[in-house]
């Protein structure tokens, strides 16, 4: 909370210096686009394999990060990820997805796109619970403690190539949930759900019917969350799920002390009691500020 008593200025418009962030686009956007071109040339003295990276403005930043990686070794992107989770700023990070070093990062369906073709949660996933988190994440309910995943989509050795991803749309849910208003299917890898109240038990019964099976990602939204708007899509999805608690997996195998993921991986990315009200600009705002373009 952040309470101002008192602006003592010497000009008629004074001017306080301040970034806020929250529902996309906000002013960090620029900021936070300007710092990834500079610093990426830096991180790959620590990490030369990595071929790009992507911090998503649309998540925030910290909640969705892809990466291209070139192998030199097996598996050596993951060894790369959990490098960048302990590396400056990095190291919030919520969300990796790892990329074949041909995949653009930057390119939204080229990394969903690569998870289509390549992920399988039973191998692919890697979470990470209690750990710290970035302190303007939510999710969790715990100031600076939360958890992680990785979603490795890159190409395994020796498996079959697929030219692009699947394009046919899975069944309509509604036919079998009452409280699904809409759905997407994007990218090929991600059907999601626009859901009225909670969505946990309507991704729970999602991911055990067979029509999904083939499905990588099943995702519930909240009513506010625009289904074919890429950008609020993103928002509304990877800034409202905690990976250990909302992140539902059709099934799970022990191997040993591994707890392996069969998917289709759901998430439950729905608005929950206890999240702050999404911050929007005020139309007035916006219309002032609109109002200033092109004057002197």
């Amino acid at each position: 909370m952040f309470h101002l008593n008192a602006l003592t200025r010497r000009r008629a418009r004074p001017i306080y210096q301040a970034s806020v962030v929250g529902k996309p686009p906000q002013e960090d956007k620029f900021m936070g686009e300007a710092v990834q071109e500079f610093f990426t040339g830096v991180l790959r003295v620590i990490h030369p394999e990595v071929r790009d990276l992507w911090a998503y403005f649309e998540a925030g930043f910290h909640n969705l990060l892809a990466v291209a990686v070139e192998n030199r070794f097996a598996r050596e992107a993951r060894k790369t990820a959990l490098g960048l989770m302990g590396t400056g700023q990095l190291s919030l990070t919520k969300v990796i997805v790892l990329v074949d070093e041909d995949v653009n990062p930057r390119d939204r369906a080229g990394v969903f796109g690569a998870i289509a073709r390549h992920f399988d949660p039973a191998e692919d996933f890697l979470l990470i619970p209690g750990v710290p988190l970035d302190t303007l994440d939510f999710t969790s309910f715990t100031m600076n403690l939360g958890s992680k995943m990785v979603i490795d989509a890159q190409s395994k050795p020796g498996e079959t190539a697929v030219a692009a991803p699947p394009s046919a749309a899975p069944p309509d849910p509604r036919a079998t949930e009452e409280t699904v208003l809409a759905h997407r299917f994007a990218w090929g890898a991600m059907l999601v759900v626009q859901v009225k109240g909670e969505g946990r038990r309507v991704v729970e019964r999602l991911v055990r019917r067979p029509e999904y099976a083939a499905v990588k990602l099943l995702v519930a939204v909240s009513a506010d969350v625009p289904l074919e708007d890429d950008e609020l899509l993103l928002w509304g999805i990877f800034t409202r799920f905690d990976c250990a608690r909302d992140v539902i997996p059709a099934g799970i195998e022990t191997r040993g002390a591994w707890a392996s993921c069969r998917g289709p991986l759901g998430i439950d990315a729905t608005w929950k009691t206890g999240y702050p009200a999404a911050i929007e600009n005020h139309p007035d705002v916006i219309a002032r500020v609109d109002s200033w373009w092109g004057k002197e």
